[in-house]
């Protein structure tokens, strides 16, 4: 079923958060006709297991997802980034425009929430209509079959984050025309139920906070009750307490528990995609 008509509701947290330090170590490089960030610790040439990243709304140039690439890049992995938006992200100066986290949601008033959910609104829906499915799906599958019929590719893990964790779910679907070997799908955005049916077969791994305006607990248990009877141990779910959407990308690196949420979400979806890449 398309997301497009469900893609309407626009929530503040889709677009908060926190900006990391640190200087990537990948670069841009135009590959299947997309500018993508490319991270790759091996020199090239030869066939090799192949990570794709879809960003969240902030796109390929958003430091913090580079900063994520080039971690699962010192697995020995080729970890690509393309920008799917083609130039036209959500403009990084609004991360904190919006109150961030837990503890400056808690202190803001009724003024102050009717007002970041204007902003959000204003900025979020134009944008999503610009890429809704019907204009992006294309894009990724046409990137994911030239990715998989390059003769350097081995096999491929999509992993995505907010925006682009759906897509990675829908990259994992039976009736995909382009499959992927390994989908990860941190705190998605508009993943509906008729997106996981299809999966009969594809190791997924789902990771979102208790405090995710976008997705619900029960959302989440009712995507996992429909996976795990047929995936078994190819489904890999986890809920983190007081983490708030987008933690796995762009949570505060000065709050020790959200930095070690960050950290530990990346570790274990690494650990999952090297155990089935494996297999």
């Amino acid at each position: 079923m398309s997301s497009d008509k469900e893609q309407t509701s626009v929530k503040s947290c889709c677009i908060t958060g926190h900006i990391h330090e640190g200087t990537p170590e990948g670069s841009f490089q135009e590959l299947y006709g997309i500018r993508t960030y490319v991270s790759n610790k091996k020199s090239g040439g030869e066939k090799q297991d192949v990570c794709l990243l879809i960003s969240d709304v902030f796109g390929a140039d958003f430091v913090n997802t580079q900063l994520v690439a080039d971690e699962w890049a010192r697995r020995g992995w080729k970890v690509i980034l393309p920008d799917f938006f083609q130039g036209d992200p959500i403009d990084v100066s609004n991360i904190q425009a919006i109150m961030p986290n837990i503890r400056h949601k808690a202190k803001a008033s009724l003024v102050q929430k009717s007002g970041e959910t204007v902003q959000a609104t204003s900025v979020y829906a134009p944008w999503l209509f610009r890429h809704r499915e019907s204009v992006s799906r294309p894009l990724v599958e046409q990137f994911v079959k030239d990715l998989r019929n390059d003769p350097t590719t081995g096999k491929v893990a999509a992993i995505g984050y907010c925006w682009g964790a759906r897509y990675c779910m829908l990259l994992a679907q039976d009736t995909s025309p382009v499959k992927v070997d390994v989908a990860i799908g941190n705190h998605p955005s508009f993943l509906t139920q008729d997106d996981v049916k299809p999966i009969t077969s594809i190791p997924c791994a789902i990771f979102k906070g208790d405090v995710d305006d976008i997705m619900s607990d029960s959302q989440l248990e009712a995507i996992e009750e429909i996976l795990r009877p047929k995936l078994g141990d190819n489904l890999f779910v986890k809920l983190y307490p007081d983490a708030v959407h987008g933690f796995a990308v762009r949570g505060d690196m000065e709050d020790g528990r959200e930095k070690a949420q960050k950290e530990d979400v990346n570790k274990i979806a690494m650990d999952f995609v090297a155990k089935h890449f494996a297999a």
